[in-house]
């Protein structure tokens, strides 16, 4: 980060880019006991598999006239940024997570007129993250050390909208448009995409 000025350093404290203040992730197999009623080779060797991740936010700077969603931006705070904020998520225009008017530029009419700004950097938070994938395996025997692996994976069961946050994430009219995936040029499958699904097999030795 580039300071706004450079013999004021203390100034420019704040909380890290990357300061994630809670974070959970479990993640756990079950070995489904085989019945004796049946096919062997269709009642054992099923296992259920999933993981669990929920994070808070990470922090990010309102952009200001000039200023990156990594840089403090020079902003005097004049009110509470989430008064009046109901945190909708609407498809065409995103979730709006601060009120704009809460921020302005130091002016005659913007008390005190210091150029650098009030506002500290990273003082807020954006959207926290949850997720839960799940898997359906099922072992088939072959030979003595070889194993037919058949997997079908779901990710983000509930389909939950994990929107992006961090540095860059709150746009100047105090909206985030981007998921995690799209913000991080996701792939498809993966950490804050849609509900998804895909089928795969594994030969084990």
């Amino acid at each position: 980060m580039i300071p706004l000025d450079s013999v004021n350093l203390k100034q420019e404290y704040g909380n890290s880019d990357f300061d994630t203040r809670h974070n959970f992730t479990a993640y756990w197999t079950y070995d489904i006991s085989g019945s004796s009623h049946g096919p062997k080779i269709l009642t054992h060797g099923w296992q259920l598999s999933g993981s669990l991740s929920f994070h808070s936010g990470q922090p990010f700077n309102f952009p200001g006239p000039g200023a990156s969603g990594s840089q403090r931006p020079g902003l005097n705070l004049v009110s509470n940024p989430f008064a009046g904020v109901s945190h909708n998520f609407n498809p065409a225009t995103g979730e709006q997570w601060v009120n704009p008017a809460a921020f302005c530029t130091p002016s005659p009419s913007c008390l005190p007129n210091n150029p650098n700004g009030t506002l500290s950097r990273n003082k807020f938070y954006g959207p926290g993250f949850a997720q839960l994938d799940l898997a359906v395996l099922k072992n088939i025997p072959i030979a003595e050390r070889f194993k037919l692996q058949l997997r079908a994976e779901m990710f983000n069961v509930f389909n939950r909208i994990n929107l992006a946050t961090g540095g860059g994430s709150v746009g100047a009219s105090g909206f985030v448009t981007d998921t995690i995936g799209d913000f991080f040029g996701g792939p498809g499958i993966g950490p804050g995409e849609p509900f998804n699904m895909q089928l795969a097999a594994k030969i084990l030795f």
